[in-house]
């Protein structure tokens, strides 16, 4: 199975909901599901930001006018990427969007000074992991500015793409079962366990 976007960002929002977080999505014009959540903690709501990447760096983009994008409008940053350590695994973490900023910030100063026309239209990226030389402007080492980590294997989530399969295929067992003992099908739970 080819790793998506869309499955790092349920591993993002997996890893909310493991945190003790109601979580929702927020939908809106140009969102990607999944993009924007909504934590909900009592009557405490959050509004974070999903942003992956396959290959552990990190992009911004810039408005016209040279503010970041998306990134000050949020309380949190959550970053997905694929474990380093684990294949089978998502990596995520959760930054401060004041602390990207200013790494950002710092990257972005660097290009500017090596092209001073650069387009606010040209994405800026940071690895997370370090490394001895950055290629290119990016600066490295993100992952320790980090405010918490989760390692999520990609098992635990359904991928977006299969979900709605999934979901008839529950739906059809909920609905034959029932039919078969004869009882009304919201009365039917179906769990599925792998033993052994």
């Amino acid at each position: 199975m080819k790793l998506r976007k869309s499955h790092l960002r349920e591993c993002g929002r997996f890893a909310l909901e493991q945190r003790g977080f109601r979580v929702e999505a927020v939908s809106g014009q140009g969102i990607l599901p999944g993009a924007r959540l909504l934590t909900i903690e009592g009557s405490e709501q959050r509004k974070f930001a999903v942003r992956t990447s396959l290959d552990r760096e990190v992009g911004l983009t810039r408005h016209p006018d040279g503010r970041w994008m998306t990134i000050p409008n949020v309380d949190e940053v959550v970053i997905v990427v694929p474990s380093a350590e684990d294949p089978g695994s998502a990596e995520v973490l959760g930054f401060d969007p004041e602390v990207l900023i200013r790494v950002f910030d710092e990257v972005l100063a660097g290009r500017k000074k090596r092209s001073p026309d650069i387009s606010y239209k040209a994405p800026i990226f940071v690895a997370l992991d370090k490394r001895s030389h950055s290629g290119a402007g990016a600066a490295s080492g993100l992952k320790e500015k980090a405010q918490w980590q989760a390692l999520v294997p990609y098992a635990s989530v359904r991928s977006p793409d299969r979900s709605k399969a999934g979901l008839g295929f529950i739906e059809r067992v909920k609905r034959e079962f029932a039919e078969l003992i004869g009882v009304d099908v919201s009365k039917v739970v179906v769990e599925f366990r792998i033993v052994g």
